[in-house]
């Protein structure tokens, strides 16, 4: 049961409507009121009564109003659990989801102005498979409404899950790949092999990464100066998936490795050291060793170049998207 509401709380966060041009505010004197008050205590930037603008995009306006009422849609009686949040957590709740909550509200907006829409017949569908799932739809009714949830409520988030669905699959099936796209991802470097020093940062306080980035500027400077880099490898690094050897990874393929070291290996160039490169496993050092191009021709590896592209921008595609719809709906978030 737990999980079930949980899964129905994020379903509202993410795919239901949430705002209106002006935003909403709550009436003083009723229950969501007074919940949102007591938060304020903790969080000063959902007070029902200031009311500020938490997001604000051409299509809508998100407020504390609003996201409260919402957040009552979604969690039902659950919604005063979240006054036993201490300060910290309460403001990481809050920040992760108006920030979804609005990312989520633009794509649909942005798929209802592209006419992007669910027949009754699929949600019906769709609603069925989810009470069948749940015992049928008296059962599921009972469940969720001893928690102050509708069968309306889930019925108007799931039509949007859909729509966003379909907006997605609309996305990805207009990816196309240029013949120059291929042949430039042809000539890259296919694979790289470096020597690398790690010294790790998890968990550690701002104070103990700044001694681990002098620790690491000071072997970058012995490995500037001409000591032996497999040498300091073995004796220093803290990765030990490559300590025994030097340091070495050899002939590994783009999209394998963390983004920052990636982009070291196969810009460096060969031969030389990178400078200090983080990660979010620590400091690292690079000494690139040797790069190898795509050894058969163009044209019997097309194929499995398009399908990487092609995943490679389907991988992207939210972020992509979101930047550009933000810029065109001038997008601003104050939280």
């Amino acid at each position: 049961m737990r999980r079930m509401l949980f899964v129905l709380f994020v379903l509202t966060l993410v795919f239901s409507g949430c705002g209106s041009k002006k935003g909403i505010k709550l009436e003083k004197g009723t229950p969501l009121y007074d919940l949102a008050k007591e938060i304020a205590k903790k969080y000063p930037a959902m007070d029902p009564d200031v009311n500020k603008d938490l997001i604000s995009c051409k299509y809508f306006t998100l407020t504390p109003g609003s996201f409260f009422t919402e957040l009552q849609r979604g969690m039902g009686k659950n919604t005063d659990q979240l006054k036993t949040l201490d300060e910290k957590r309460l403001q990481d709740f809050f920040k992760a989801n108006v920030e979804r909550l609005g990312e989520r509200q633009l794509f649909l907006e942005t798929a209802k102005a592209e006419g992007i829409k669910v027949s009754p017949a699929e949600l019906d569908s769709t609603l069925q498979k989810i009470y069948t799932q749940n015992g049928g739809q008296e059962a599921f009714a009972k469940r969720i409404g001893d928690q102050g949830i509708t069968l309306d409520v889930v019925r108007h988030d799931v039509e949007r899950e859909m729509t966003l669905r379909k907006y997605f699959d609309k996305k990805n099936e207009e990816i196309k790949v240029a013949a120059e796209e291929l042949e430039s991802v042809y000539n890259q470097d296919k694979t790289a092999s470096v020597r690398h020093i790690l010294l790790t940062t998890r968990g550690l306080s701002d104070s103990a990464k700044a001694v681990k980035r002098t620790m690491m500027q000071g072997l970058l400077d012995r490995a500037k100066a001409g000591e032996d880099f497999a040498a300091l490898a073995k004796e220093y690094t803290e990765d030990p998936g490559s300590k025994n050897n030097g340091g070495l990874y050899e002939n590994f393929p783009r999209g394998q490795m963390v983004k920052p070291f990636e982009d070291a290996a196969f810009t460096v160039p060969v031969g030389q050291l990178s400078d200090i490169v983080e990660t979010d496993y620590g400091y690292h050092i690079l000494q690139i060793v040797d790069r190898k191009k795509e050894t058969r021709p163009l044209a019997e590896v097309k194929g499995e170049l398009e399908q990487q592209l092609l995943r490679e921008k389907r991988r992207n595609l939210t972020q992509t998207l979101l930047e550009t719809l933000k810029k065109e709906a001038n997008y601003q978030i104050f939280i």
